[in-house]
């Protein structure tokens, strides 16, 4: 947890929730390291947005699974994943605006496209 130490309680405990959750499904470390070596060798300006947009849809392919599998009526899981989905929608829509806003600025190329 000392690598963390200048960032808020909102999101250190954001981790703690999340590291304790993957800890329930098995989340072994070395994935985890292997995915932050993917991530540091993207451009230190959009390893965040690299990783939401894959977060997005690795929940995205769960929902669909979860929909042919469920019958929709008050399921706690289909609302949950609306909710995420409705983060998912918003965040992808403001990194394309983001991403439009500063390629016009700097003429940069998209993350993914490097």
């Amino acid at each position: 947890m000392g690598e963390f130490v200048h960032v808020n309680e909102t999101v250190r405990d954001a981790l703690r929730q999340v590291e304790s959750a993957a800890r329930l499904y098995g989340v072994r470390e070395e994935g985890v390291t292997g995915f932050r070596e993917m991530l540091a060798s993207q451009h230190p300006a959009d390893r965040g947005t690299y990783a939401c947009a894959v977060l997005d849809r690795v929940v995205t392919e769960i929902a669909y699974n979860h929909r042919t599998e469920c019958d929709g009526e008050d399921c706690r899981t289909c609302e949950g994943l609306g909710e995420a989905l409705t983060v998912a929608v918003a965040s992808v829509r403001s990194m394309i605006a983001d991403e439009m806003t500063w390629r016009r600025r700097q003429n940069r190329r998209w993350f993914w496209s490097r």
